[in-house]
């Protein structure tokens, strides 16, 4: 009877390790598209004319995976003309060089230096273009969707390209 035990034990323990292979593969997945899609919705959004400069800072409060999946290889990235540069925020760095910031949930009180400027907010926390954020993330079926607030952009001169509005799963525009 002990023999059988023990195969079982080896066999809860494979199966549990091969999920947690599948899960932390799936996650890292996650992980890609995000990066992907912060670079990609910064090649359709422009900025008003006194913030533009040579380069496009996307910075990151939280998100470690996201920020190095992003800034492995930035060098070869660009969007349109400009640098793409990747920048994680601590608690006392100042905002002001962010021309884009990933927020993962749970938001922190440092969004809200944000507000006001024109800096394109984007994040994974549920309701975040609800409540003011300008693109929210999530998944769907197993895909990564995203919602765009275009009131939230507008509000501090941010444009976003109509190509992405038609891709977003939701729009939230003004009240006409």
């Amino acid at each position: 009877m002990s023999f059988h035990l023990h195969i079982l034990s080896a066999l809860a323990a494979l199966m549990a390790t091969a999920m947690s292979a599948r899960a932390d593969a799936v996650l890292q997945r996650e992980t890609q598209f995000k990066a992907a899609y912060l670079f990609n919705f910064a090649k359709f959004v422009e900025w008003p004319a006194g913030v533009a400069t040579d380069t496009v800072t996307i910075c990151f409060i939280g998100g470690a995976g996201v920020y190095q999946e992003l800034a492995s290889g930035i060098e070869n990235k660009r969007v349109g003309s400009r640098r793409l540069v990747a920048l994680q925020l601590t608690d006392s760095q100042a905002a002001d060089a962010c021309n884009a910031v990933y927020v993962e949930a749970p938001l922190p009180a440092s969004i809200n230096s944000f507000a006001g400027r024109p800096v394109l907010t984007v994040s994974n926390a549920a309701d975040f273009a609800a409540n003011g954020g300008m693109i929210e993330l999530f998944t769907e079926n197993h895909r990564l969707r995203f919602l765009i607030n275009v009131e939230s952009a507008e509000r501090v001169g941010l444009r976003i390209s109509s190509d992405l509005l038609k891709l977003a799963a939701g729009v939230r525009r003004k009240p006409r």
